[in-house]
C-alpha cells in the first residue's frame, strides 16, 4: 500500500491510498467466495455460481466496494500511524474506477482534531474562597435535622405554620380563555407547612384549617414551569384535609447523632464538632469545582481554536437530540409542541442550543489539548480503584460494578473519560496560581456559565 498526502484546510486531510492489484484481488476472491457459499440463485448450486451470474445479480460495484472496504480498517490504522493524526471521526471515502489486476486507488477525507493555541497555564491567577462554618450555620443545620428525624403526632386544632397536613386534593386546571376545566383523579398528599418550597397560596390556604375542613388554592403557574403541560395554565387545587399534625422534634442524645453522622457519637459538642468537620469538606470540595471551572472558563477564552463549522453543527445536532429525547420522556410530546408551550421562541431556541453546543466543543477541545500536551492518561489501576470507590458508594459487589462496565465498551468509554478529566482539572489546579481570599472581588463574582456560553459562541463565530 502507497500513500500521499494531497492536502489540508483547516482540519480536513486528503489522502491518497493506491492498494497494489494482488492485495485488491485476494480481498475480492475472498468476497467472491462469501457471496457463492451462501447465496441462493435458481438453476445453479450453491458454490458453482458463475462469475458473471454474480456481477448481474449483485452488481460487480458492489462487490468492488466491498472487498475494498475489507482493506480500509487496516489500511486506515496505517495513514493515521504514518502522518500522526488525531482523529475525530471515521473517514470519508472517494473510490477512483476500479479495474481488476490493476492497482486501486482512493481518496481518503479525514477530519482530525482542530489545533489549540493554549495561554501558559501558570499566567492565569483565580481566587478561591477560604471557608468556614459558623455557630449560627451549625444551629441551623441541627434544626433542620431535627426536623427531618421528627415525628408526626396528630393533633385536634388547626393547622399552624410548623405543622404538617395530610389531603386529598383535585387539580382542576383552565384553558386560555378559562372555557374549559381539566381535573385530576384526588390524590393523597402529605404537605409541610414550614418547607418554603410550597407555594404560598396552598401554605396559605392551609393555615388555620382543621380535620375534615375544605379548601382551594388557586394561582398561575409560571411559564418557564418545568411541566409543559401544565406552563402558563390557571391552577385551581380542592383539598380535602384529612388531617393536621404537629412535629415532635428528637431531643439531643445519642440515637439522634447516630441517625445523623451513622457513627457513634456521644456529646452535644462531639456531634457539632462532626458536623462541622463534613460540612467544611463538602464546602472546600464545591469550591475547588467552582475554581477548576472557573480556571476552565478562563483558558477556554484566552485559547486560540479554529474550530470548524462541520464540528460546530455536529455538536448543535446533538445537542438537540438530547433535547429532543429529555422532552420525549418527561413530557411525552415533541421539541415543536414543548416551544409552542414556554416562553421561547425557536429562534431563541436555536440561539441558546448553539451557544450551549460552542462552549462544550470550545471546553472538550481545550481540555482533550491540555491532557495530550502534558500526558494525562488513565491507567489500568485508575479504572480498578474507581471501580472499588463505586462499589463502596452504591453498597454493592465490586464484581457486579466491574461487570458493568468491562462487559459494555460505552459504559468503560464513559468511566475513563470521566476519570481522565478528573485528572486534568487536578492538574490545572496544579499549575494555576491560586489566591486565597476571604471575599471574592467583584470580577470573579460576577462569572458564570452563561458568561463563558457567550465568550465561547463570539469566539466561533469570530474564528468562522
Amino acid at each position: 500500500m502507497r500513500t500521499e498526502l494531497l492536502g489540508q484546510e483547516k482540519n480536513v486531510v486528503r489522502i491518497k491510498v493506491e492498494f497494489e492489484a494482488a492485495e485488491f484481488m485476494t480481498n475480492l476472491d475472498e468476497v467472491i467466495r462469501g457471496i457463492t457459499k451462501n447465496a441462493s440463485i435458481p438453476g445453479f448450486r450453491k458454490g458453482r455460481i458463475p462469475r458473471k451470474v454474480l456481477d448481474m445479480r449483485f452488481g460487480r460495484g458492489n462487490m468492488h466496494r466491498e472487498a475494498l472496504e475489507k482493506m480500509l480498517p487496516e489500511a486506515i490504522k496505517q495513514v493515521t500511524e504514518d502522518y500522526g493524526l488525531d482523529v475525530m471521526d471515521a473517514p470519508s471515502l472517494k473510490i477512483d474506477d476500479i479495474h481488476e489486476g490493476e492497482p486501486v486507488t482512493c481518496e481518503l477525507v479525514i477530519e482530525v482534531r482542530p489545533e489549540v493555541e493554549l495561554p501558559e497555564l501558570e499566567d492565569i491567577e483565580i481566587e478561591r474562597l477560604r471557608q468556614e462554618v459558623k455557630d449560627e450555620t451549625l444551629d441551623i443545620m441541627t434544626e433542620e435535622f431535627r426536623k427531618q428525624f421528627a415525628v408526626l403526632r396528630p393533633v385536634d386544632r388547626p393547622a399552624g405554620e410548623n405543622d404538617a397536613v395530610s389531603v386529598l386534593f383535585t387539580i382542576c386546571s383552565f384553558s386560555p380563555d378559562e372555557t374549559e376545566v381539566e381535573m385530576s383523579e384526588p390524590q393523597p398528599s402529605s404537605i409541610d407547612l414550614a418547607d418554603p418550597n410550597v407555594r404560598a397560596e396552598v401554605r396559605n390556604a392551609l393555615l388555620g384549617k382543621s380535620k375534615g375542613d375544605d379548601t382551594s388554592a388557586e394561582f398561575e403557574v409560571e411559564r418557564d414551569h418545568r411541566d409543559a403541560s401544565l406552563a402558563g395554565k390557571k391552577i385551581r387545587y380542592e383539598i380535602k384535609i384529612n388531617d393536621v399534625s404537629e412535629k415532635i422534634l428528637p431531643d439531643m442524645e445519642p440515637e439522634f447523632y447516630k441517625k445523623v453522622m451513622n457513627t457513634d457519637i456521644e456529646t452535644e459538642d462531639d456531634f457539632r464538632k462532626e458536623m462541622r468537620t463534613r460540612m467544611l469538606e463538602h464546602q472546600e470540595r464545591e469550591e475547588e469545582d467552582r475554581v477548576c471551572e472557573k480556571a476552565v472558563t478562563s483558558i477556554m477564552a484566552l485559547s486560540k481554536i479554529d474550530v470548524p463549522d462541520s464540528l460546530l453543527e455536529r455538536q448543535i445536532d446533538y445537542v438537540k437530540e438530547q433535547d429532543a429525547a429529555e422532552v420525549k420522556e418527561r413530557f411525552n410530546i415533541g421539541m415543536e409542541e414543548y416551544l409552542g408551550k414556554i416562553p421561547v421562541t425557536q429562534e431563541q431556541y436555536e440561539q441558546m442550543t448553539r451557544a450551549k453546543a460552542a462552549f462544550t466543543l470550545r471546553r472538550m477541545l481545550v481540555l482533550d489539548e491540555i491532557g495530550k500536551k502534558f500526558g494525562v492518561e488513565v491507567k489500568q489501576e485508575d479504572l480498578e480503584a474507581e471501580i472499588s470507590r463505586l462499589a463502596v458508594l452504591h453498597g454493592t459487589e465490586r464484581a457486579r460494578i466491574r461487570a458493568h462496565y468491562y462487559k459494555n465498551e460505552t459504559n468503560m468509554s464513559q468511566l475513563s473519560n470521566g476519570l481522565r478529566y478528573d485528572k486534568i482539572g487536578k492538574l490545572i489546579l496544579d499549575k494555576i496560581k491560586i489566591k486565597d481570599v476571604d471575599k471574592l472581588s467583584v470580577e470573579e463574582a460576577a462569572g458564570d456559565e452563561n458568561g463563558a456560553y457567550e465568550i465561547a459562541e463570539a469566539a466561533v463565530e469570530s474564528e468562522a
